[in-house]
This record gives C-alpha cells, sequence and structure tokens, in this order.
C-alpha cells in the first residue's frame, strides 16, 4: 500500500476537525514546522498551478520527498520528532476532549 501514511495523519486530521466544527472549536491547522502540515500546505500551493494538478505529493518520493529533506523536515529520529510536535504545541493533541 502506497501513500498510506499521508491518507491516515490527513484522514485523521479532517476527522478531528470534523468533530470540532460540529461542536463550534477552531479547526487543528498543523504548522509548517511538521512534515504533514507542510505536505499539506505544499500540496495545496502546488494544486493551484495546471502542472501543480498532474503531480502527487507524498512521503515516498518525487518532487514533496526533496522538499522535505530541504526543508530539514525528513528524519528517522523518533526524539527529534517528538521534539518538533512538542515544540510546535502539538504533544498529545488527539488525546484532547473535544466533545
Amino acid at each position: 500500500m502506497e501513500h498510506h501514511a499521508e491518507a491516515i495523519a490527513s484522514g485523521s486530521i479532517a476527522g478531528y476537525n470534523a468533530v470540532c466544527e460540529a461542536f463550534g472549536h477552531a479547526p487543528l491547522q498543523l504548522p509548517r514546522s511538521t512534515a504533514i502540515g507542510d505536505i499539506i500546505a505544499y500540496a495545496n500551493e502546488k494544486m493551484e498551478t495546471k502542472e501543480g494538478r498532474r503531480n502527487r505529493y507524498t512521503f515516498a518520493g518525487a518532487e514533496y520527498f526533496e522538499h522535505m529533506k530541504e526543508a530539514g523536515l525528513y528524519t528517522l529520529d523518533v526524539k527529534k520528532i517528538e521534539e518538533r510536535i512538542e515544540k510546535a504545541g502539538l504533544k498529545d493533541v488527539f488525546k484532547k476532549k473535544v466533545v
């Protein structure tokens, strides 16, 4: 299965934000300092162009993967990822009660 990480992450955020919307809360917006926040913003920007709508944006390679490395977002170091999430104020964000 390819592109599953992006699908799981964006689907989780969409579901979370749907509940937030239903209960009058502000949606969760992930900053570009996180890989998923960056890929969402990057893909949205690229989709504004005809050429950009022809591409796929995934963590698995191609254009976005190169951008991710250049932006310093690519790492397999779990500790660095945890630190980035905590710095963004997102630690345990899905554990917070919305309802």
